[in-house]
């Protein structure tokens, strides 16, 4: 098995933890952001990915403000929660819902750069015959 499916099979049993949500926050926008690292590839990132985040940029999904970004070979979930001041008991759990939504989210696009490998694999033996 090639190298990089084995590196794709190896990140699709694995998923973003707790600890890598980073928490930032805009005290004049009373916004919180937070983001997670989806996808890392070693050398580029798969075409489909590109493509995948491409179609979405500038575009925000539910819940919040969700959006992907791309930085470098990474791929990241974004997400902006505006916040009050005072104690909000809710927090934590929307941290473990984001936490979730890029377990799904890591799910999807690993698939994608799997099914993309695998495409390539296939059409292999296409030029064999010509």
């Amino acid at each position: 098995m090639p190298d990089d499916i084995k590196e794709i099979l190896n990140h699709l049993i694995a998923t973003p933890k707790e600890s890598q949500i980073q928490i930032d926050f805009d005290l004049e926008k009373k916004i919180f952001f937070l983001s997670i690292p989806l996808y890392l590839a070693q050398a580029s990132l798969p075409h489909s990915i590109k493509e995948f985040v491409e179609n979405r940029k500038g575009r925000t999904f539910k819940p919040h403000a969700t959006s992907f970004q791309i930085e470098g070979q990474m791929v990241k979930l974004v997400q902006e929660i505006p916040f009050k001041w005072g104690f909000d008991p809710g927090s934590r759990q929307e941290i473990l819902d984001f936490l979730q939504l890029a377990k799904r989210c890591h799910r999807t696009l690993y698939e994608i750069a799997f099914e993309e490998k695998y495409k390539e694999a296939l059409h292999l033996d296409s030029d064999l015959g010509a």
